[in-house]
């Protein structure tokens, strides 16, 4: 039942959402799908925590109930058992007594001597001690010989009635040491007061040395003694019942001696009904007699409180609800302002207004997003100033370029004819350094390939040592050796002649000496391996230190290492080859002072073309 009204209630707060979604697909502006977004996202948890709430704390509350009920009915409990307990203990020093047994086993004709008079008033005050005279406990031996001691005056009752009990009959049945329990009801041990009719009977077999019967002991505790301990509040009904199901104590004197027919024999926590009402059902077993303590809850008084919490809580959601709603329209729109407006200003450079800026500001997204859009027109107009100029100077450029395709074309012309005529005349020598100049000026104006193979630049180194031959005085004698097919893997132009340059001005100093170039190509792994040795005169440790420490490093060339023919250092040498090949490219610089430099370059071949994209060749000089 609990579950359909669960049910009929969350239908009724989808239906309320999904109108509130058709109100939210109605509305286009940014502001409130924001408003109507958050509103379904508030409102769906709250119809979440009420049916969570209405199903968690319905078992809590009957969990509270059941445990306040448990804990009430363990102290009850524990009362009722503290009571059968002691009455059971001072039952038991009586059994042991051998001075009863004594008085119980003794001939009839002589319990009237002085003797056993002497004895049985001895035996009564120590009784009477025992036993302190009370309305809610009486007290009564009965022996086989017709001893009989009793805990109240016989005016009030008389023992020997007991005799005609029916569960008289069952006390020679029982085990010697076992003890029976019943609930009397019509027992008056004071005929003038009628409300003392409900009493708790323990009876008991006393035995002799030989463990024959030879009385009983009976004892009555009033059930008045025990009402005390039934708490019945808020709706909560206690009561103590037998090993059948029948009410031995109840806060209502008329419910004692009712038959319970809900009463469940193996005990548990379980729900029964009574009337066609529903009851929590809590018990505990006495462990003095077996006896159960029950606790009943109306259903409906343990739910009462978990109505009145739905009931609050639904009540601060909903205050809670609305005024969310409120700030977060508030909200909202002030946060959504300065999207409306940039919407406007985008609109407006939609339209072709880029001179106009948002001059939006804060700290948000809008206004950062503002901001970069402002920066971005201003660096849209500085990018149309600059190509229009760059335009302008590209037209300049190449009518320029075009005039100057005529120099070198011009110039290479008239060295031709200049080394035609000279060799005409029969000098040899002459013409071919002409020859050598014509061929190193080609290969410097021509850019067009950055990667040429490695025999075209070795023939560029051979032309440029005739030349710096010429020039100076020393004569550089040089010896080539490409061995492995070598001469064809292509290599960056202009990347031997650095070195060639640094040995014929610095190694030599105005001497003459030999220049090694050597190649080969380590199959394994693909590497091209170029070695430049000379027999100069070396550097220093320190300068050789130095010139592997600053090898790779992007510092300002100094000006020493600028001069020459191309004005392209080692350093400018290395940190190109490294742009081209990466982690693949390898230098390694040995010297010698009066022996000579070594320079081993080692880069692997199929990098070399995939390479061009990566080279600078704005390197050179």
């Amino acid at each position: 039942m609990w579950g359909q009204e669960s049910i009929s209630v969350s239908c009724s707060k989808f239906k309320q959402i999904w109108g509130l979604s058709s109100v939210f697909r109605k509305h286009q502006s940014l502001r409130m799908k924001l408003v109507w977004s958050s509103l379904i996202c508030v409102l769906i948890p709250l119809v979440c925590i009420y049916m969570v709430t209405d199903y968690l704390t319905r078992d809590l509350i009957l969990e509270k109930a059941v445990g306040s009920a448990r804990e009430s009915l363990n102290a009850s409990s524990a009362n009722m058992n503290a009571i059968f307990e002691q009455t059971l203990e001072q039952s038991n020093f009586v059994l042991q007594n051998n001075e009863i047994r004594q008085m119980m086993s003794a001939d009839p004709d002589t319990l009237r001597s002085a003797k056993e008079i002497i004895q049985y008033n001895r035996m009564s005050r120590m009784l009477d001690d025992m036993f302190v005279l009370t309305e809610y406990l009486k007290v009564t031996l009965i022996g086989k010989n017709g001893f009989i001691y009793t805990s109240y005056p016989y005016s009030d009752f008389n023992p020997t009635t007991f005799y005609n009990e029916q569960w008289m009959s069952l006390m020679k049945q029982i085990q010697p040491i076992s003890t029976y329990w019943k609930a009397e009801h019509d027992t008056y041990y004071n005929y003038s007061d009628k409300g003392s009719t409900n009493w708790v009977t323990i009876a008991r077999p006393i035995q002799s040395t030989s463990s024959s019967t030879i009385g009983y002991m009976i004892i009555n505790i009033n059930e008045r003694k025990l009402r005390p301990y039934l708490n019945n509040d808020n709706g909560k009904e206690m009561m103590l019942l037998d090993d059948k199901g029948t009410v031995v104590s109840h806060a209502d004197k008329a419910r004692i001696g009712e038959l319970t027919t809900w009463w469940k024999k193996d005990g548990g926590l379980d729900t029964v009904e009574i009337d066609a009402e529903k009851f929590l059902y809590v018990d505990q077993e006495l462990s003095s007699n077996k006896w159960r303590m029950v606790s009943i809850i109306p259903m409906k008084a343990a739910l009462s409180k978990n109505k009145q919490i739905l009931f609050i809580s639904l009540a601060v959601q909903i205050l809670f609800f609305t005024l969310f709603s409120v700030l977060l329209t508030v909200l909202i729109s002030k946060l959504t302002q300065p999207i409306v407006k940039l919407s406007a200003f985008v609109k407006g450079i939609g339209r072709g207004q880029l001179d106009e800026r948002s001059f939006i500001r804060g700290k948000n997204e809008a206004a950062q997003l503002a901001r970069t859009i402002d920066q971005m027109l201003d660096r849209i107009e500085s990018m149309i100033e600059q190509i229009t100029y760059e335009q302008m100077g590209k037209r300049k450029a190449e009518l320029e370029m075009l005039q100057a395709q005529i120099n070198p074309h011009f110039m290479f012309n008239l060295l031709n004819s200049i080394r035609l005529n000279i060799l005409m005349q029969g000098d040899k020598e002459n013409a071919e350094l002409i020859g050598s100049l014509s061929s190193l000026l080609r290969m410097t104006f021509n850019r067009d390939n950055e990667f040429i193979p490695l025999r075209e630049e070795t023939d560029t180194i051979s032309h440029y040592v005739t030349l710096m031959n010429f020039r100076h005085a020393n004569q550089v004698r040089l010896e080539m050796n490409l061995a492995d097919g070598s001469a064809e893997a292509l290599v960056p132009r202009f990347m031997i002649q650095p070195m060639i340059e640094n040995a014929i001005i610095h190694g030599f100093e105005q001497f003459g000496g030999e220049i090694y170039i050597g190649a080969h190509i380590i199959a394994i792994t693909g590497t091209l391996v170029i070695t430049i040795k000379d027999n100069g005169i070396g550097m220093s440790p320190e300068n050789l230190k130095r010139l592997r420490e600053t090898a790779y490093s992007s510092e300002q060339i100094a000006e020493e290492d600028r001069k020459g023919f191309s004005g392209i250092g080692l350093r400018n040498v290395a940190q190109r080859l490294s742009m081209i090949y990466g982690a693949s490219f390898k230098l390694n610089i040995q010297s010698e002072p009066d022996v000579g430099t070594e320079i081993c370059l080692e880069f692997p071949l199929d990098d070399g073309k995939a390479g061009v994209e990566n080279a600078d060749g704005n390197l050179g000089g």
